[in-house]
Protein backbone atom coordinates (compact mmCIF):
# COMPACT_ATOMS: atom_id res chain seq x y z
CA UNK A 1 0.00 0.00 0.00
CA UNK A 2 1.03 3.22 -0.53
CA UNK A 3 3.80 1.73 -3.63
CA UNK A 4 0.75 0.29 -6.08
CA UNK A 5 -2.28 2.20 -6.08
CA UNK A 6 -5.59 0.89 -5.03
CA UNK A 7 -7.83 -0.86 -8.07
CA UNK A 8 -11.07 -0.34 -8.40
CA UNK A 9 -13.26 -3.34 -9.90
CA UNK A 10 -16.96 -2.04 -9.49
CA UNK A 11 -17.80 -0.96 -6.16
CA UNK A 12 -14.77 -2.33 -5.20
CA UNK A 13 -11.26 -1.03 -4.14
CA UNK A 14 -8.20 -3.61 -3.73
CA UNK A 15 -4.74 -3.18 -2.39
CA UNK A 16 -1.58 -5.08 -2.52
CA UNK A 17 -2.19 -8.87 -0.86
CA UNK A 18 0.74 -8.05 1.32
CA UNK A 19 -0.86 -6.01 3.41
CA UNK A 20 -3.20 -9.05 4.54
CA UNK A 21 -1.27 -11.81 3.79
CA UNK A 22 2.71 -10.91 3.13
CA UNK A 23 4.55 -14.49 2.98
CA UNK A 24 1.46 -16.81 2.09
CA UNK A 25 3.17 -20.47 2.20
CA UNK A 26 0.20 -21.81 3.79
CA UNK A 27 -2.04 -21.18 0.17
CA UNK A 28 1.09 -22.42 -1.74
CA UNK A 29 0.73 -26.08 0.19
CA UNK A 30 -2.93 -25.58 -0.06
CA UNK A 31 -2.83 -25.52 -3.91
CA UNK A 32 -0.40 -28.25 -3.73
CA UNK A 33 3.32 -27.36 -3.31
CA UNK A 34 5.96 -29.24 -1.39
CA UNK A 35 8.86 -27.49 -1.48
CA UNK A 36 8.81 -23.46 -1.25
CA UNK A 37 11.22 -20.39 -1.74
CA UNK A 38 10.17 -17.70 0.13
CA UNK A 39 11.60 -14.87 -1.37
CA UNK A 40 11.18 -11.45 1.49
CA UNK A 41 12.49 -8.20 0.91
CA UNK A 42 14.50 -8.59 4.24
CA UNK A 43 12.13 -7.49 7.09
CA UNK A 44 11.59 -11.11 8.93
CA UNK A 45 15.32 -11.31 9.58
CA UNK A 46 15.50 -8.07 10.53
CA UNK A 47 15.48 -8.30 14.87
CA UNK A 48 13.10 -5.41 16.46
CA UNK A 49 13.44 -2.81 18.70
CA UNK A 50 11.18 -1.09 21.11
CA UNK A 51 9.53 2.00 19.24
CA UNK A 52 10.56 5.52 20.44
CA UNK A 53 8.59 7.36 17.77
CA UNK A 54 4.33 7.22 17.96
CA UNK A 55 4.32 6.14 14.20
CA UNK A 56 6.97 3.58 14.87
CA UNK A 57 4.35 2.16 16.86
CA UNK A 58 2.34 1.21 13.63
CA UNK A 59 5.61 0.13 12.13
CA UNK A 60 6.45 -2.00 14.43
CA UNK A 61 3.03 -3.44 15.46
CA UNK A 62 2.69 -4.37 11.51
CA UNK A 63 5.77 -6.53 11.50
CA UNK A 64 4.89 -8.37 14.45
CA UNK A 65 1.67 -8.90 13.03
CA UNK A 66 3.79 -10.45 9.71
CA UNK A 67 5.68 -12.11 11.50
CA UNK A 68 2.92 -14.19 14.22
CA UNK A 69 1.47 -15.19 11.08
CA UNK A 70 4.27 -16.82 9.21
CA UNK A 71 5.17 -18.20 12.08
CA UNK A 72 2.11 -19.52 12.35
CA UNK A 73 1.72 -21.23 8.82
CA UNK A 74 5.98 -22.49 9.69
CA UNK A 75 4.52 -24.24 12.96
CA UNK A 76 1.51 -25.78 11.24
CA UNK A 77 3.26 -27.47 8.08
CA UNK A 78 2.16 -30.53 7.15
CA UNK A 79 4.81 -33.33 7.17
CA UNK A 80 6.82 -33.57 3.64
CA UNK A 81 6.44 -29.77 2.91
CA UNK A 82 10.09 -28.01 2.32
CA UNK A 83 10.46 -24.32 2.83
CA UNK A 84 13.68 -22.45 1.94
CA UNK A 85 13.52 -18.89 3.23
CA UNK A 86 16.07 -17.22 1.05
CA UNK A 87 18.71 -14.79 2.62
CA UNK A 88 18.00 -11.06 1.56
CA UNK A 89 21.78 -10.46 1.93
CA UNK A 90 20.58 -7.00 3.61
CA UNK A 91 21.97 -6.19 6.87
CA UNK A 92 19.93 -6.96 10.14
CA UNK A 93 20.51 -3.95 11.97
CA UNK A 94 18.29 -3.74 14.95
CA UNK A 95 15.40 -1.36 14.01
CA UNK A 96 12.77 0.37 12.44
CA UNK A 97 13.67 -0.04 8.71
CA UNK A 98 12.58 3.61 7.08
CA UNK A 99 13.72 2.17 3.30
CA UNK A 100 9.82 0.44 3.35
CA UNK A 101 8.47 4.05 3.76
CA UNK A 102 10.92 5.28 0.68
CA UNK A 103 9.47 3.45 -2.47
CA UNK A 104 9.88 6.39 -4.53
CA UNK A 105 13.65 6.36 -4.07
CA UNK A 106 14.85 3.62 -6.84
CA UNK A 107 19.00 4.63 -6.68
CA UNK A 108 19.23 1.40 -4.04
CA UNK A 109 17.09 -1.02 -5.60
CA UNK A 110 20.30 -2.73 -7.83
CA UNK A 111 22.25 -2.93 -4.82
CA UNK A 112 19.39 -4.67 -3.14
CA UNK A 113 18.85 -7.19 -5.95
CA UNK A 114 22.75 -7.59 -6.14
CA UNK A 115 22.95 -8.38 -2.82
CA UNK A 116 19.81 -10.83 -2.41
CA UNK A 117 21.43 -12.87 -5.67
CA UNK A 118 24.69 -13.40 -4.40
CA UNK A 119 23.45 -14.37 -0.63
CA UNK A 120 20.46 -16.59 -2.52
CA UNK A 121 23.51 -18.45 -5.00
CA UNK A 122 25.60 -19.06 -1.78
CA UNK A 123 22.30 -20.41 -0.39
CA UNK A 124 21.14 -23.03 -3.10
CA UNK A 125 24.61 -23.84 -3.45
CA UNK A 126 25.12 -25.01 -0.01
CA UNK A 127 21.88 -26.28 -0.49
CA UNK A 128 22.79 -28.57 -3.34
CA UNK A 129 26.18 -29.93 -1.59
Amino acid sequence: PGLLPPIRIGDDHFLDGGLVHSIPVGRAVALGARRVYVLHVGRIERPLTVPRRPWEVGLIAFEIARRHRFAEEMAALPGGVEVHVMPSGSETRPGVDLSQLRYRDSSQISGYIRRAYEASSRYLAELAR
